[in-house]
């Protein structure tokens, strides 16, 4: 029997990760072993399990979250167009953007686009992940069809203003980086590798790391993946991603595989404290 507290009293129907679940869990449980520890996840999706630290102690994760967080931390990370205000208020660089909420009227959203903003612009579900419904816009007849399934889906919009650059994802623990990589978007889509972007080698540069560190401070995480552009008028974070995922990076290459476990195996350290 594995004492796993808070009411998990019996472990038993939890498994260890195997190749058939997802690469995070299979990442995770690797880096566990490294520190002297293990993960086990519940067998039908694996969508949540438990991190059990060498010390016995059980830290649930669920996703990607791995409890590092607070929840309200988490939380404003999780809305864009809050956490671009907290950004830019502390003096972090972001993309203009204007939220359409659901439920009211887009024509202000439209007119912002057409008479402030201009084209090509990003049109994404304020509280989306993953890249998921994320859509570059050319002109406001394509802007006003992103929005419609977004909006038919009940959830607030974000458009936001295109920064040309390169795109990097920038991982943040405890006041520093941890790994950094580029994000290339395929077809002009989003960088995310979700979304069927592509990992190239390289880092942004110190000036954008101790952005996307600020970044993280900013809202409040210890731990987060930044989305940054590097361009020729400087860094610009785009978003903060609270439960940042490694799957895509770390499956793209066996190289990419060590360097995520090695990040993965410093934010469990800091998890089992």
């Amino acid at each position: 029997m594995v004492q796993v507290g808070n009411g998990m009293a019996d472990a038993r129907w939890l498994v260890a990760p195997h190749e058939g679940m997802r690469a995070f869990l299979r990442l995770m449980a690797e880096a566990a072993e490294a520190l002297g520890g293990r993960v086990v996840a519940e067998p039908f999706q694996g969508r949540f399990g438990f991190f059990i630290d060498a010390g016995g102690r059980a830290h649930a994760v669920h996703g990607a979250a791995l409890g590092l967080n607070g929840d309200a931390a988490a939380r404003l990370a999780g809305d864009k167009d809050y956490a671009a205000k907290v950004l830019g208020h502390a003096g972090v660089p972001v993309p203009e953007h204007v939220i359409v909420l659901a439920g009211r009227d887009a024509a202000p959203g439209l007119a912002w686009a057409r008479e402030e903003s201009g084209f090509p612009l990003w049109v994404k579900p304020n509280g989306g992940h993953g890249g998921a419904g994320v859509v570059r816009v050319a002109d406001v007849e394509a802007l006003a069809a992103a929005m419609k399934p977004l909006r038919a889906g009940g959830g607030h919009v974000l458009l936001q203003s295109h920064v040309p650059g390169r795109e990097f994802r920038v991982m943040v623990l405890g006041g520093r980086v941890v790994l950094a990589y580029e994000r290339v978007g395929a077809a002009g889509g989003p960088g995310n590798l979700s979304a069927g972007g592509a990992v190239r080698d390289g880092t942004p540069g110190p000036e954008a790391e101790a952005l996307a560190v600020r970044a993280v401070e900013a809202l409040g995480l210890r731990w987060g993946g930044v989305d940054v552009i590097a361009g020729a008028a400087g860094p610009v974070v785009l978003e903060v991603n609270a439960a940042p995922g490694l799957d895509g990076y770390a499956a793209s290459a066996p190289e990419r595989w060590v360097r995520a476990r090695e990040a993965m195996r410093e934010a469990l350290a800091v998890l089992a404290g």
